[in-house]
């Protein structure tokens, strides 16, 4: 079992955890309920750190492998080798600095785990947490930072991408990376690069 590196915590990406730097830990998900499965509440493989919202906001008691319609398929907190979750941010409006959660649609994949996907997005309140984190400040901050490069260092939007690219294959979940990348190349596919690039743009 490999230590977490990172500080994120591996449900959602987003909340941060303590690490080895750290004298306290996070408080540990039985990730098949206790009162459900009794039997496996001293299972160290059934006990995962979490982040409070994860464990205490959004999880709860929540049942991963079963839901009112019956058995579901889930992730499993200690595999290993498994595929890395895709996402794809598109927009429908083209004003980018005042998003709406309405004004998102998130598409995840792969879809060989498209069951898992949509059970592990139920149990964490994923897709209304990443559209709040796509119009919260950080994602201001994102779009921010395209403009600054543009202004100080004439770099335009397209080339400031490529550098979030390269910084997402080396380290996806820093910075919500992983959900920065989707928004700003949703941004590019939604024609919002080019207003970016001409809000500077001598006249």
């Amino acid at each position: 079992m490999q230590a977490n590196t990172t500080g994120k915590c591996p449900f959602c990406g987003l909340g941060d955890i303590k690490g080895v730097h750290h004298t306290r830990r996070e408080a540990y998900d039985h990730y098949l309920p206790k009162a459900l499965y009794p039997f496996n509440s001293i299972n160290f493989r059934n006990l995962a750190p979490a982040c409070h919202e994860c464990n205490s906001t959004y999880k709860l008691s929540k049942d991963p492998t079963h839901n009112a319609a019956g058995r579901r398929k889930a992730f499993y907190p200690y595999t290993t080798g498994a595929s890395p979750i895709e996402i794809t941010v598109e927009l429908n409006t083209s004003d980018i600095d005042h998003l709406k959660p309405t004004d998102i649609q998130l598409t995840f994949g792969p879809a060989a785990v498209h069951e898992e996907i949509e059970t592990w997005k139920e149990v964490y309140g994923i897709d209304e947490r990443y559209k709040a984190k796509c119009c919260d400040g950080d994602a201001k901050d994102w779009l921010e930072q395209l403009r600054i490069l543009r202004d100080a260092h004439s770099i335009a939007p397209d080339a400031s991408l490529a550098t979030v690219q390269q910084q997402t294959a080396k380290a996806p979940v820093a910075n919500s990376n992983f959900l920065k990348l989707a928004l700003l190349e949703g941004c590019q596919r939604a024609g919002l690069f080019k207003a970016i690039a001409m809000e500077g743009a001598a006249p």
